[in-house]
């Protein structure tokens, strides 16, 4: 299970893809609908975080603050050493 840290940067790295081309995200998530229409075990886990997050109120610069804040989460989050 990852931790806090990783969970954190993920939501960054996320983020900042959507930021970085936010039609190319939301064309993903049209084709993601499509397929979770007819066959859910089939999505990628881009798919399933763009239809878990992307809602139509989010723009590129919320998109960039979203990524930034995630950034700046992961950074305070302590290194999980597994114990």
């Amino acid at each position: 299970m990852p931790d806090r840290k990783d969970e954190a940067a993920g939501e960054a790295y996320m983020w900042a893809r959507v930021a970085g081309d936010l039609q190319t995200a939301r064309k993903a998530q049209d084709e993601a609908r499509e397929v979770s229409n007819t066959r859910s075990g089939s999505l990628t886990e881009w798919q399933r975080w763009l239809l878990d997050h992307l809602t139509n109120e989010v723009d590129q610069p919320r998109a960039i603050d979203l990524a930034v804040m995630w950034a700046r989460v992961a950074a305070v989050q302590p290194i999980d050493d597994g114990g």
